[in-house]
């Protein structure tokens, strides 16, 4: 009987000898699991600094920039001249800065305009072959009805009193106009920071060397 304990007992401790190895990770599996957990924890260390990076910077938002000396609003670029020609001419100094007399799609473009102008009168980009034709901007799209031209010329102007008409002969200071471009920083030729968008007015609500957003 004694005989049958011991002999019980041994198996016991063989079993759990057995049981215990089985239990062992290997060396070669301990260091390849450790070399996954480092990885696996390089990972999400290098994702949450990455995460907390672009939390805190500032994303970059499109710049829409007119040239040096214009004016910007609603969507165009507004240019008011310092000296004089004829509608023509006028026109010419336009095209060659890339833009056109200006055309004015509404009742606040007018208004910035009349706002702008000044107390000199300037040539528009509206006109017609003659009296008994439909006004025309440039673009050749009809004046709207919400415009009312005074006398009977054939090249509209501004004047204190909002649009006029005359002989386009005549010398008057002008305003060109052309849509806004946005500026990427790459291969900028405006001479300013590619993130200046908005500045000041200079001295008698004109431009001041530089671009000025105007308020709506």
């Amino acid at each position: 009987m004694e005989e049958m304990r011991v002999y019980s007992g041994f198996l016991g401790m063989e079993r759990s000898k057995r049981t215990g190895h089985s239990m062992e990770m290997k060396p070669e599996a301990r260091v390849a699991c450790q070399v996954m957990l480092a990885v696996l924890f390089t990972a999400l260390f290098i994702t949450a600094i990455t995460f907390a990076v672009q939390a805190f910077q500032p994303h970059a938002q499109p710049c829409f920039q007119c040239p040096f000396d214009w004016i910007r609003y609603r969507g165009k670029c507004y240019y008011f001249s310092e000296v004089e020609g004829n509608w023509t001419s006028s026109q010419d100094n336009c095209s060659a800065l890339g833009a056109s007399l200006a055309i004015l799609d509404s009742m606040e473009d007018l208004s910035f305009v009349m706002r702008y102008k000044g107390i000199s009168e300037h040539w528009i980009g509206l006109l017609r072959e003659d009296e008994e034709q439909p006004w025309q901007w440039v673009n050749h799209s009809l004046l709207s009805q919400l415009f009312q031209i005074r006398d009977g010329g054939l090249c509209a102007y501004l004047d204190d009193n909002g649009l006029s008409s005359s002989h386009c002969s005549t010398e008057r200071s002008w305003i060109c106009n052309k849509h806004e471009l946005q500026s990427s920083g790459k291969g900028n030729r405006m001479r300013r920071p590619p993130n200046l968008c908005v500045s000041s007015l200079g001295a008698a609500g004109r431009p001041s060397h530089t671009q000025i957003s105007a308020a709506p």
